[in-house]
């Protein structure tokens, strides 16, 4: 079960993860930020249930959700 957990997570955040990525390179802003805030939730998860994720974001993608999350703080 933990294993399917795992394996459902870390698709939910490839599956994220592209779609932000598509969203940034068609120019879309308001829509990359959509894909990153969901992005943000399974990285959450993953954290609390410490699920290894970190290899799956690209640096760009990392980023925009350093950003995103201090522009929230302010």
């Amino acid at each position: 079960m933990t294993g399917h957990f795992a394996a459902e997570l870390r698709r939910g955040l490839t599956d994220a993860h592209a779609a932000t990525v598509t969203a940034m390179a068609a120019g879309h802003p308001y829509e990359a930020y959509l894909h990153r805030a969901r992005l943000a939730e399974l990285l959450e998860l993953a954290e609390r249930h410490e699920v290894d994720a970190g290899d799956l974001l690209l640096p760009e993608v990392r980023t925009a959700l350093a950003e995103d999350r201090a522009a929230l703080e302010q």
